[in-house]
Order: structure tokens, then sequence, then C-alpha cells
């Protein structure tokens, strides 16, 4: 009876700690540490609101960033913990900036927010996040639908895609992932990541720039529907029949680079032009 006494005290321990790990790993936005800013509707709203919150992530963890209208900026410090700071701006005088929940899930090796909206408004509110993370950190996801994304000074796999905005990742050593419906695209590269990481750029209504590491090794696959493609390097048109795209080998050849923008030109230099 004893034994069978200590295995229900056990198990008790156990299942508690498991609750507690599950309620800490979601977090929801607290009004505690936020500014309320830019006076109050007729409605006695607030038109504004901000918050700053840090949470900790292991080297090499992974973060990701959902939103649906605003900007979303990263770039990197040395510290083992993520800064998140968001503001939230009502876009109409009936658009309620508490109406829109930001949601944080951490775990210390994986750190995802995301806003989450009510029913589609005419008059939405916009929400900027702009977050500091490790150096060496995986930007598996930053999305947002009408905004522009920045990423700066990231050791690691940066991934992310608007449908409405522009895309610049500055300083990057690791693959690159970015993709834009109507918008500009412009990635400068300190090295090309080893291995199996791809460089991926593609837009449909816009330019892309990209800056390569000098001496780079490289494949290059260019495409461009309606406009034009140049840079300091030399290409030619892919001798594959139907194949359109412009090709080009830097160096000894082994990094997968490939730009594809349908209405717009493709800018392929040193990194330092870029800057």
């Amino acid at each position: 009876m004893r034994s069978l006494s200590r295995v229900g005290i056990v198990l008790g321990l156990l299942l508690l700690s498991s609750m507690a790990a599950a309620k800490q790993c979601m977090v929801q936005e607290e009004p505690r540490g936020s500014a309320l800013a830019g006076g109050s509707s007729a409605g006695g709203t607030a038109r504004q609101k901000s918050w700053v919150a840090r949470y900790p992530l292991r080297p090499a963890g992974s973060v990701s960033v959902e939103n649906v209208q605003g900007d979303v900026r990263v770039e990197a410090w040395d510290r083992a913990e993520v800064e998140v700071a968001v503001l939230k701006r009502a876009l109409g005088p009936s658009a309620n900036p508490d109406d829109v929940r930001i949601e944080v899930e951490s775990d210390g090796s994986k750190l995802a927010v995301r806003a989450t909206y009510p029913a589609p408004s005419e008059e939405p509110v916009r929400v900027d996040f702009r977050l500091r993370v490790p150096r060496q950190v995986q930007l598996e996801r930053l999305r947002t639908v009408v905004g522009d994304i920045r990423v700066r000074d990231i050791e690691g796999m940066v991934n992310a895609r608007t449908l409405n905005g522009n895309i610049e990742e500055m300083n990057i050593t690791g693959g690159v992932v970015a993709r834009v419906l109507n918008g500009n695209i412009a990635v400068s590269l300190r090295s090309l990541a080893e291995g199996s990481a791809p460089v991926e750029m593609e837009t449909v209504n816009g330019h892309l720039y990209l800056g390569l590491p000098a001496e780079a090794n490289a494949d290059l696959q260019l495409s461009t529907v309606a406009g034009r493609v140049d840079g300091n390097y030399s290409f030619k048109v892919s001798e594959v029949p139907g194949d359109a795209s412009w090709r080009t080998t830097l160096g000894r050849g082994g990094a997968k680079v490939r730009l594809r923008t349908v209405r717009g030109d493709i800018h392929v230099a040193e990194s330092e032009e870029l800057l």
C-alpha cells in the first residue's frame, strides 16, 4: 500500500510539473508593462498601445513571427534571449487596438509570436513587431500580409514572406528564402552557407537586388519575364530548350542561388555595392 501511495504521489507531481510546463509554454499578451499613447477616441478607446517583453532562447534556437497588417523587423544581439517589442495602432476611429491579441509561445528553444485578429474590418489595427534575437538563430517563419520585413546581422536561416511590401535582409550568413507578391527584395550576404541551405528570392511585381560576398562559390539561375538582368558578373541565357533563364557559375560553384521575378529587374553584385 505504501509503494502504491508513493507511486501515486510521484505521478501526481509529474502531472503537476507537466501542466506547469505547458502553461509556461503559451504566454498571451498582458497589460502590465504596456504603454498607452495617442489619446482616446469618442468611445474612450486608446488609439495606440505598446509593450516589450523578453524570453530566453538557447543558441541556434528558432523564431517565427506571423502578422497581418504591419512591419516585422528583426536584428541580432549577443544575448541568449529574445526581446519582443509590439506597437498596435488603430487605423480608423472605430478600430480598437485591444481587439488584436498578441500570442507568444516559448519553450526556451523555440519562440513563436502571432497577431490574432478578430473578424475583418474596414478600419483595421496595424501591428508592428521589432525583435532582437541571438545572432545565431533560425528565423523559420517571418510572415505578414501588408507590411515590410527587415532583417539584419543574422547568422542562420531566414525564411520571410509578405504579400504587399518589401523584404530587406542585410549582412546575412545562412540560407535565405524570400518571397513577395507586390514589392522588392534586397539581400546582402556576408557569406554563403555551406551544404544544402538555399538562396531563393522571388517576387511577381518588383525588383530583386542580391549582394554576394567576394570570391563566392555559387551556381546562379536568374529569371525575369518583363525586366532585365545586370551586375558585375557575366551571365548567359540557358541553352536548355524552353528555359529563358540566365545562368552563371562563380568560382568553383556549389551554393544554389535562384532569383525570379515576373515584372521587374534583377541586379546582382558584391555585397558592398548594396550597403
